[in-house]
């Protein structure tokens, strides 16, 4: 659960369950179902919390940031 439902918010979330320095993640991305990739904002947030499942994927860049992808995800 978010502290805050702020980019920040998820930010230190991840940062703290995955063990990831903070300052390292440089985008939150949403991946729709149909493919769609959306650059996290706090009114997105706000709206996706009530979310339930997804898939998370971490990309590096060779800078050493991390970009967060959240890919929605349907149980069968």
């Amino acid at each position: 659960m978010l502290r805050s439902p702020t980019v920040n918010g998820l930010k230190d979330a991840i940062a703290e369950k995955f063990e990831l320095d903070y300052n390292k993640i440089s985008k939150i991305f949403k991946k729709q179902k149909r493919g769609i990739l959306v650059n996290m904002d706090d009114n997105i947030i706000a709206h996706y919390s009530h979310e339930d499942t997804f898939l998370i994927d971490f990309i590096h860049d060779e800078d050493g940031f991390i970009k967060v992808s959240l890919i929605e995800y349907i149980l069968p």
